[in-house]
């Protein structure tokens, strides 16, 4: 906890720099905050001054007398208006915040206009809130892998709630919460538990599970999005990675690491099923088909400088270990693969697979949560496989012959479990209950806040959707954009018609953005508005006047 010991001494000689919100913050909120320090402002992003902000938080709120933890945030605000008036954006993370952010908050905010996770507060010029999850980098109490059973959902959205109530004695302006992915899923707890924290929930490409070993979504992935001529390239290359396993395997397992055990050969094996069913997840979840089409060019021309025709067992190999469609590194391994012709003298490859061959304890040391949970996200691993849920294979849409598919379901079952205990046998000891999945989709069709649920069609996440009959089609609404993947917005404009009314319902909630002109009022200084929704976009009515959302007049 370096960083945050660092911090508190700063706050002093930064206190008469602050303006005057943030010593308001500060003053109205004494038994929260530990500190309040600002970044110099950037160059690249010369409208906007960032904050960051560490809040104590109980690890247990049912005693807020016993032991805290700090909770960190970053508000980033316009330095041309008035954050006391504008609206807050407040962006749930899900897990601890972006490096990006941390190292150049101002120039990344400015830049990420048209992307999903501050679209919203570029739009109407809002406070940009970002949150870290708590047990999240250095948001987390000490010894925290010791006291798992405070990660649940409950205690984050309490973290959450006390830090709206702080920011709400101060930045008074209305309030709206977002996300991505487990961000989005953060953002549908938050209502679940506190509907009244925000005006409107806009969650971005969040899944939700009723249970740890979901197939839907695999059957999602491999029949949805995309086009067929894509669909059926992947799934060929699925099958034959089984098909093909027996010649592939030898060139696997002298890649991935001495195999002359069986423990650590049946581990590989798994981690090999794996790879063949979860082949093409990340391109189905990040790229289009424009850039699948680039790639294979790209791929053809990697295989015919190292004298590879075709896609044989060592293009496999590669790939499965990889689980990515994409040859970028394919020239060294297969160097490495023909300088070590015997398997037992080439070199353990220090990457992705050591993670399975491993099964340590989970994170029972200091260095083990510290330097993974960053990227590995041990943490959302945890709270999936106990309350949120997860993905899992079966293998009855890649092998055709239904007693071969029972066999490799079986086997999967019997000896990996599901997903996470392959990658953790710590996993095997933990329960998944659906009692807060039962919770969060009744809280969400009988919402009386307006919901704005966005996916992207050609994301593979999308097939753990809030299904349709939580959306109640008034305060609920669901959009999945065509072409888009899990980085799915309304910036994008892939639907016009959608993305429209996205925005209008939005505005409806939020205003106009700020760049529309108010020159008129009445006679007592109030503008004459009426905002009205006219085939799926917000329509401005000034003193008989027509606005569309820019200002512009009809």
């Amino acid at each position: 906890m370096v960083f945050f010991i660092f911090l508190l001494p700063l706050r002093l000689a930064a206190q008469e720099a602050l303006p005057q919100w943030a010593l308001d913050l500060w003053n109205q909120n004494a038994t929260l905050i530990d500190s309040i320090l600002y970044y110099p402002a950037d160059a690249m992003g010369p409208e906007t001054r960032t904050y960051v902000i560490y809040y104590h938080q109980p690890l247990n709120h049912a005693q807020p007398n016993g032991e805290q933890f700090p909770l960190r945030a970053l508000v980033s605000v316009f330095r041309n208006g008035d954050p006391t008036k504008a609206v807050n954006h407040v962006y749930a993370t899900g897990y601890n915040l972006d490096l990006e952010y941390l190292y150049r908050p101002d120039s990344t905010f400015y830049q990420s206009n048209t992307e999903c996770d501050a679209e919203i507060a570029h739009r109407y010029k809002a406070n940009f809130i970002q949150i870290e999850h708590r047990y999240f980098q250095f948001s987390a109490p000490t010894q925290c892998w010791t006291r798992l059973d405070y990660l649940r959902a409950e205690e984050a959205a309490a973290d959450f709630h006390a830090l709206f109530e702080a920011f709400k004695k101060v930045l008074k302006g209305k309030y709206v919460m977002s996300g991505v992915s487990k961000g989005g899923i953060t953002t549908l707890l938050q209502h679940r538990f506190y509907p009244n924290d925000m005006d409107i929930y806009v969650p971005y490409s969040a899944p939700f599970f009723d249970t740890d070993r979901d197939i839907e979504m695999q059957k999602y992935w491999y029949t949805t999005g995309w086009n067929k001529e894509w669909l059926d390239r992947f799934m060929s290359f699925r099958r034959n990675a089984l098909a093909r396993k027996e010649s592939i395997l030898t060139i696997y397992f002298k890649m991935v690491g001495d195999a002359s055990t069986k423990p650590k050969q049946d581990s590989l094996y798994w981690h090999y099923l794996r790879a063949a069913a979860d082949f093409g997840f990340w391109e189905h979840a990040y790229s289009d088909t424009a850039s699948l089409r680039k790639i294979t060019h790209t791929n053809d021309s990697i295989m015919r400088a190292k004298g590879v025709e075709s896609y044989g067992d060592t293009v496999y190999a590669y790939m499965m270990d990889r689980i990515q469609y994409d040859l970028k590194n394919f020239p060294a391994w297969l160097d490495t693969l023909r300088k070590y012709p015997e398997p037992d003298k080439a070199p353990v490859r220090r990457g992705q697979s050591e993670r399975f061959r491993l099964h340590h304890p989970f994170g029972i040391t200091y260095d083990q949560w510290w330097g993974r949970d960053t990227i590995q996200a041990e943490a959302y691993e945890y709270q999936a496989k106990c309350e949120l849920g997860y993905f899992d294979f079966r293998f009855d849409l890649i092998i055709e012959d239904a007693s071969m598919a029972k066999l490799y379901n079986d086997y999967w079952v019997q000896n990996a479990g599901d997903l996470h205990s392959l990658i953790n046998p710590f996993y095997r000891s933990l329960t998944f209950s659906p009692t807060l999945y039962n919770e969060t989709m009744a809280a969400t069709k009988n919402a009386t806040k307006p919901i704005i649920l966005i996916y992207g069609e050609d994301d593979a996440w999308t097939g753990a959707a809030v299904k349709d009959e939580f959306v109640n089609g008034t305060n609920v609404r669901k959009f999945i954009l065509p072409g888009q993947n899990h980085q799915a917005c309304f910036s994008s404009d892939t639907d016009k018609a959608k993305c429209n009314a996205i925005r209008a319902a939005l505005d409806a909630v939020l205003s106009t953005p700020q760049g529309i002109e108010n020159p008129t009022t009445d006679g007592e200084g109030r503008a004459k508005v009426t905002k009205v929704i006219e085939n799926g976009r917000l329509v401005i009515i000034r003193n008989g006047e027509r606005y569309d959302v820019t200002g512009k007049k009809y």
